[in-house]
């Protein structure tokens, strides 16, 4: 009996470890290779994880819906002013892989993000022409090769990144595209935070790294 006591305790020690271990790699932004700025002289609006899983949500963990309207709008203003000006528009949208890590979203989060759910395409009241849309599996959008292999493509060096969570995939891909070189802006209007205290602190540690804070159209650059 203490034996199988034993074998069950190793196993529970050994899943909270590898959760922990998990968790960690899925927020912690990527290096990367440097770019070259003065090769990179374009802009573009990166949207994060503005999906129907997420803005919809209600209960623990939601986004309190007039905030999210509010968002929305504010976000439609950057895609109107990025299509006008001839900025490409990226949408970036989480779909978790892995049998664990689906598992745990499954009875944590209500399968939210998994590759199952219904709520997966971005949220209808996003106006505007999207350039792009690719789908990364963690917080940080540069996990997923597809998206630096556009912004070399469009020489992008300039970045205005929007959406949610604000402390965690939005602040995951703020930090891989200042660890690139990037030019990083974003707007207190356009960004979802569950934890907006957090989200202030955050802030402040993205804004020490370089990344710029302003408002709508001070942050837009034409290409």
């Amino acid at each position: 009996m203490w034996l199988l006591i034993g074998i069950g305790t190793v196993i529970i020690l050994a899943l909270i470890a590898y959760t922990i271990y998990g968790h960690k790699r899925h927020i912690t932004p990527s290096k990367g290779q440097k770019i070259d700025l003065s090769q990179r002289p374009n802009s573009a609006l990166l949207i994060i994880d503005l999906q129907e899983d997420f803005t919809l949500a209600t209960g623990k963990n939601a986004y309190d819906p007039a905030l999210v309207d509010k968002t929305i709008s504010a976000i439609n203003e950057l895609v109107l002013i990025a299509n006008e000006t001839g900025q490409p528009v990226i949408s970036v949208r989480q779909i978790f892989k892995g049998l664990y890590i689906n598992l745990l979203v499954k009875f944590l989060n209500k399968g939210r993000g998994g590759p199952k759910s219904a709520g997966l395409d971005l949220d209808a009241r996003l106006n505007g022409d999207i350039d792009h849309d690719i789908t990364k599996a963690r917080a940080d959008a540069f996990s997923e090769p597809e998206l630096e292999k556009v912004l070399e493509r469009q020489k992008i060096g300039k970045l205005q990144i929007v959406g949610l969570d604000g402390n965690y995939c939005v602040q995951s891909t703020m930090q891989a595209a200042i660890n690139r070189g990037y030019q990083v802006s974003f707007s207190d209007a356009a960004i979802l935070a569950v934890n907006p205290t957090v989200w202030q602190k955050t802030r402040a540690r993205l804004a020490a790294r370089g990344a710029k804070n302003g408002d709508i159209k001070a942050t837009a650059v034409a290409s």
